[in-house]
């Protein structure tokens, strides 16, 4: 199949101050798009700052640049699918670019229903990539993101209530996380899958050894499923978290619940009362943060041995939007 390369300037032409203006500063990008593991498709320009541009990869694929300058130049690179004429946005990467006259690379991989969106030059297998579980429903119905537990998601006969996320070898303060699983009637349950994935101590999320999709690949390599007990309890083993390197955001765990064969969604994060940055903010902001999707997510941890433990249980769907309630198994 030939491969159509068509740009679309979407800015307005008085950003060129007139026919005659010298070329405004941008971007030059070195992209790679790599069709399910059948070909490449290379694609080279150069993005004005301020500008956006669509350019065609391959039928209903299109790559859309934008460049802007908030104070330091970024871009954001979507892979989109218009088919049918609506504008679906498959994977994207935001970061900030390199200096005039050096090019940026990057890479996509179309895997069928999954995508792969790296910050280098060689696009990811499709081959590669993880078994993907089938998503239970989610919700709200617009988190796309909310399936990215599924992706290398083990048995649901091997995930039990005690797992560990971070390895022995990995650097960092040990950490407990546990909890218990709560109905809307407040009472235990058990069979609900737990996932959770946070950062090194360095407030990196470290890369996976294979690469993911963009449903799970940002998550990185610490991660984990733990599945409720008869008393709705969880534990993790795992690490402390860092900040995020010149952020002011807290230290935090991200958690999913997965209600087998019913729901999936996003509840709060938990963030740590001790934490240095969480105690820079201020009553309200704390306030804000409190009483969120899943019950309170704001922990206080204990000192045990060399470690630390916290504690934070879950209420299934509160505040989740458009939430209903599965059907307890007899």
């Amino acid at each position: 199949m030939r491969v159509v390369l068509v740009v679309a300037l979407l800015s307005s032409v008085e950003l060129f101050g007139g026919a005659h203006a010298a070329e405004p500063p941008g971007a030059s990008f070195d992209i790679r798009v790599n069709l399910e593991d059948q070909r490449v498709v290379r694609l080279g320009l150069s993005v004005p700052d301020g500008t956006t541009h669509r350019l065609q990869v391959d039928g209903d694929l299109s790559l859309e640049l934008r460049v802007w300058s908030p104070g330091e130049r970024w871009v954001r690179a979507a892979l989109i699918n218009t088919a049918g004429g609506a504008v679906h946005h498959l994977g994207e990467v935001n970061r900030a670019t390199l200096p005039d006259g050096e090019v940026l690379s990057l890479s996509f991989s179309e895997c069928g229903d999954r995508f792969i969106t790296l910050s280098a030059s060689t696009p990811g297998s499709c081959a590669g990539l993880p078994p993907m579980a089938k998503p239970d429903r989610v919700f709200p119905e617009t988190c796309g993101y909310c399936t990215g537990p599924y992706e290398d998601m083990p048995a649901m006969t091997k995930i039990t209530s005690h797992e560990r996320i971070a390895p022995l070898s990995e650097p960092g303060e040990p950490l407990t996380l546990t909890g218990r699983v709560l109905g809307p009637d407040g009472q235990p349950r058990a069979g609900v899958i737990v996932y959770a994935y946070h950062t090194g101590r360095n407030g990196l999320y470290p890369p996976p050894d294979v690469a993911r999709s963009d449903f799970s690949n940002f998550h990185g390599r610490l991660r984990g499923w733990a599945r409720s007990d008869a008393q709705g309890r969880y534990t993790f083993d795992t690490i402390r978290p860092g900040n995020y390197p010149n952020s002011t955001i807290p230290q935090h765990i991200h958690m999913h619940v997965i209600e087998p064969g019913c729901a999936t969604y996003v509840i709060d994060e938990v963030w740590f009362t001790d934490d240095p940055m969480f105690q820079r903010l201020s009553a309200a902001e704390r306030e804000r943060e409190a009483p969120g999707a899943g019950g309170p997510a704001v922990v206080t941890p204990q000192r045990k041995g060399s470690g630390w433990v916290a504690t934070r249980d879950i209420h299934l769907g509160e505040k989740v939007p458009g939430y209903e309630p599965c059907r307890v198994p007899r």
